[in-house]
């Protein structure tokens, strides 16, 4: 209960924080959860930029545009993604030039299968 409220409240105080960079933004979730490995994970990712001036910027994942924004000082912007490993999410101007990125990872909850150093017999 204490560290529900806790995490609440600094989330309150996090969105409260004003921005002290040019462009600023909140990504989430940046972690993505899958049963088995290779597995393709469904992530509904969730993002809010804000800027000082207004910009015309564009959201990118992995190279492929999703979304843009023209002249504006924020945006928001909502979708399911469906992911099969790690990728990189990239905030970018006009001119290409990349403003803010975040890793999205994906995980899986039954680990790798280690391999045998040694054989499964032995002589001795």
């Amino acid at each position: 209960m204490v560290i529900s409220i806790l995490s609440l409240l600094a989330g309150a105080v996090n969105a409260a924080t004003p921005c002290d960079k040019t462009v600023c933004w909140q990504v989430a979730p940046t972690v993505c959860l899958v049963d088995q490995q290779q597995r393709p994970c469904q992530l509904a990712l969730s993002l809010q930029w804000q800027s000082a001036l207004p910009q015309s910027v564009c959201v990118y994942l992995d190279e492929q545009q999703l979304d843009c924004w023209r002249a504006v000082n924020h945006g928001q912007w909502q979708q399911q993604l469906q992911l099969t490993g790690p990728a990189r999410l990239e905030l970018r101007n006009q001119q290409q030039q990349v403003l803010l990125q975040q890793q999205l990872t994906v995980l899986s909850r039954q680990p790798e299968r280690r391999r045998r150093l040694v054989a499964p017999w032995s002589v001795f």
